[in-house]
């Protein structure tokens, strides 16, 4: 049985690293020339919130759903809010929601591109049928981590999202390599790595590492929801390498009222921290 995102779609950790990621799009869409977005573990694209999956862990409930139910946003949490309503009826309950790609497809301007990767074969066909009909949006049913194989882009701009499964031991381990051979091929891209908030240990060793291996700036993006560990996941993370100029500024107030609304006890937080800079 491999990963299946269907369980855990518009949980905390989704809504966290959906902000983050409109935010970064946002960012490389103020200047004019266009940019290239590659995602190198896409998933199916959209999510239904009432199927059985869903419905059998409730994370949603935690996540995108207490998030509609709270009140207004300035951007970029407006910008994703925008995004997943205009994939649901009228209302605040959300049904479907968007997985990173559909995300990253809504915020396209003409010029730009998404380049995608999945590399389980009922899922890739998911995602085709989704963006079968979408002209900027190549896909490439592969193994993520050799997608470093397709940089740099032709546009010489842009992002890419390394956000996998985690089913690997050497998870960690294999995003620094991606890191390392994409860095040598596009030095000047935007990488950003999602990560599960569990093992202290293992996530601090992470971020020395990545900060290591890196030859451009690297932020730690944290959101802890403040639930008690007891072995589950309590928050995400995200190592952006490379990140857009005031980019950390400009997250920091956002961050904060997302763990303010997506608090599941006491110490509910954020944390923004440069683990290297230039």
């Amino acid at each position: 049985m491999h990963y299946r995102h269907a369980y855990h779609a518009g949980n905390f950790a989704d809504v966290h690293k959906h902000v983050l990621l409109v935010g970064l799009l946002q960012a490389l869409s103020r200047k004019d020339s266009p940019w290239s977005y590659l995602e190198t573990h896409a998933g199916a694209g959209l999510y239904d919130l009432r199927s059985a999956a869903s419905l059998k862990t409730a994370e949603a409930q935690d996540g995108i759903g207490q998030l509609v139910a709270d009140g207004d946003y300035g951007e970029p949490v407006a910008s994703y809010l925008k995004a997943v309503r205009a994939l649901n009826a009228t209302g605040e309950v959300v049904h479907i929601y968007p997985g990173s790609p559909v995300l990253a497809q809504a915020l396209l301007r003409d010029k730009d591109r998404l380049v995608l990767c999945e590399n389980v074969a009922d899922v890739f066909g998911e995602l085709k049928s989704h963006f079968a009909r979408d002209k900027q949006a190549t896909l490439h049913e592969r193994d993520g981590y050799e997608a470093h194989a397709l940089l740099p882009p032709p546009e010489k701009r842009g992002l890419v999202l390394v956000d996998p499964p985690f089913e690997r031991r050497d998870e960690f381990e294999a995003m620094e390599a991606f890191l390392v051979k994409s860095q040598a091929r596009f030095a000047g891209g935007i990488y950003a790595f999602w990560y599960p908030l569990k093992n202290s240990f293992e996530v601090e060793r992470f971020g020395r590492r990545m900060a290591l291996a890196s030859s451009k700036p690297v932020l730690d993006v944290r959101l802890d929801t403040g639930a008690k560990p007891e072995g589950q996941m309590r928050g995400s993370g995200m190592v952006i390498i490379n990140p857009p100029y005031r980019f950390a500024e400009e997250m920091t107030p956002v961050l904060a009222g997302l763990a303010k609304t997506l608090s599941l006890g006491p110490r509910a937080a954020s944390h923004l921290t440069w683990l290297k800079q230039e």
